[in-house]
C-alpha cells in the first residue's frame, strides 16, 4: 500500500464544468511566479525590504532576494502563531509585511485585527495562501496561492488591486523547462503506482530534474491546459474530503503519546493541507526515513531551515522544522490508507521505545 507522496495524474476529481469562480484572480504558473511579480511591484513602488515570518520555506526568500530584495523576519511561535509583539516591534520601519496561513488555517481574528492595523498604517501585507488551494477571505494586499501543493497541476492565483500587468509582460519570455518533465513524472507516477507498469529510479530522475527546473527558472506566465484542468476540478468536493479526511485523522492520532498535533481543532474556515505533528517520541527523521520504507511519503515543512543561515539563528523555527511532520489526508487519501498509517506510526514508536529496530 502507498500513503501520501506527489500528486498523480486523476481524473476522480474532474468536472465538465469550472468547479470554482476565478474571477478578479490573476493566472500564472504558480506561487513562485506570484513571488516575482509581487516583488517587481515593490522594487517599482521603491520598496527594497519585506519582513517575513520566520518560519517560511527557504525558497521564499530566495525569490525575493533574486528578485532584488532584502529580508528580515519576525518571530513564530510553535503553535505557528505569530508573535505579535515581535511583529509589531519590527513592523515600525518596514513597508511591506509578508505572512503565512500555514496548512491552510487563516489565523484568529486578533492576529487579522493587528495584521489589518499595519496594513491601515501604510503597510503592504503579502497572505501567502500557497498551502490552502482557493481562499473565502483575504486581507492582504496581495493574496496568492500554489496549486500543485493541492492537485496534479501548476499554477496560481494572484489578488490584487495594483495593475500587475507590466510585471507579467515583463517576464513573458522566461522559460518553462519544468511543466513538460513534470507532467510526464505525474503520468508515468500513476502508472507505476497503480499498474507497476514504470522504473522507481527513473520517477526519481524526472521529479528531481522538475525541482531544479523550478529553483533555476523564473517562469510565470500560467499555462493555459493548467488553467483549464484546475477549473475544472470539484474544489468544493476535495474541500469537504480533506476536511472529513482530516477529522477522522485527528481522532486516530489523538492517543498516539508521540505525536502533537499541531492544530487540534479544525476552524471552519479551513481547507487543510495536511495534518501537521511534532514528534516527540523519536527522531522525526528516522520515522520519516521508515514510513518512507513502508510506502509512505510524507512531508517536511521546512528541513530546509536547518541548514539556511538566513533562518537557523531562530531557536525556535529550528526547533519546530526538527520534528514537525505532515500526515496524509489529502482527497485522494481513503480511511483505508490512513489506518495503514497510523498502524505504522504507532508500530514505528513503539519499537523505538523498546529499543527494537
Amino acid at each position: 500500500m502507498f500513503v501520501g507522496g506527489e500528486f498523480y495524474a486523476d481524473e476522480r476529481w474532474t468536472l465538465d464544468q469550472p468547479g470554482v469562480d476565478t474571477c478578479g484572480l490573476t493566472f500564472l504558473n504558480g506561487g513562485k511566479a506570484c513571488l516575482i511579480v509581487i516583488a517587481d511591484h515593490l522594487r517599482a513602488q521603491g520598496i527594497g525590504r519585506v519582513l517575513l515570518p520566520a518560519y517560511l520555506c527557504p525558497d521564499i526568500a530566495t525569490t525575493l532576494e533574486r528578485c532584488g530584495l532584502t529580508c528580515s523576519y519576525y518571530d513564530i511561535r510553535p503553535d505557528l502563531s505569530i508573535d505579535l509583539a515581535d511583529l509589531e516591534r519590527k513592523a515600525a520601519g518596514e513597508q511591506a509585511v509578508y505572512f503565512i496561513n500555514y496548512f491552510g488555517f487563516p489565523h484568529p481574528p486578533e492576529t487579522q485585527a493587528v495584521l489589518k492595523g499595519l496594513q491601515r498604517q501604510g503597510r503592504l501585507l503579502i497572505e501567502d495562501n500557497a498551502q490552502t488551494g482557493f481562499w473565502e477571505h483575504s486581507i492582504g494586499d496581495f493574496v496568492f496561492n500554489s496549486l500543485r501543493k493541492c492537485c496534479a497541476h501548476d499554477g496560481g492565483y494572484l489578488a490584487t488591486r495594483a495593475d500587475v500587468t507590466a510585471f507579467i509582460q515583463r517576464h513573458r519570455d522566461a522559460p518553462n523547462r519544468r511543466l513538460p518533465v513534470i507532467r510526464e513524472y505525474r503520468a508515468r507516477l500513476a502508472e507505476y503506482l497503480f499498474g507497476n507498469m514504470d522504473s522507481y529510479d527513473e520517477l526519481v530522475k524526472l521529479y528531481e530534474l522538475s525541482e531544479r527546473y523550478y529553483a533555476e527558472d523564473m517562469a510565470v506566465a500560467g499555462d493555459p491546459q493548467e488553467k483549464e484542468a484546475i477549473e475544472r476540478l470539484d474544489w468544493a468536493g476535495m474541500r469537504r474530503a480533506r476536511r472529513e479526511n482530516y477529522t477522522y485523522l485527528l481522532d486516530a492520532i489523538r492517543d498516539i503519546p508521540g505525536l502533537t498535533p499541531i492544530f487540534p481543532i479544525l476552524t471552519e474556515d479551513t481547507t487543510p493541507l495536511g495534518l501537521p505533528v511534532y514528534v516527540n517520541g523519536m527522531a522525526r527523521d528516522e520515522l520519516w526515513n521508515r514510513l518512507g520504507e513502508a510506502g509512505i511519503g510524507l512531508t517536511i515543512h521546512w528541513q530546509g531551515i536547518l541548514h539556511d543561515t538566513r533562518l537557523n539563528d531562530n531557536t525556535a523555527a529550528v526547533e519546530m522544522a526538527g520534528r514537525m511532520l505532515t500526515l496524509a489526508c489529502d482527497q485522494r487519501t481513503s480511511r483505508t490508507q490512513m489506518d495503514y498509517m497510523v498502524e505504522s506510526i504507532q508500530r514505528i514508536l513503539g519499537e523505538a521505545k523498546t529499543g527494537q529496530s
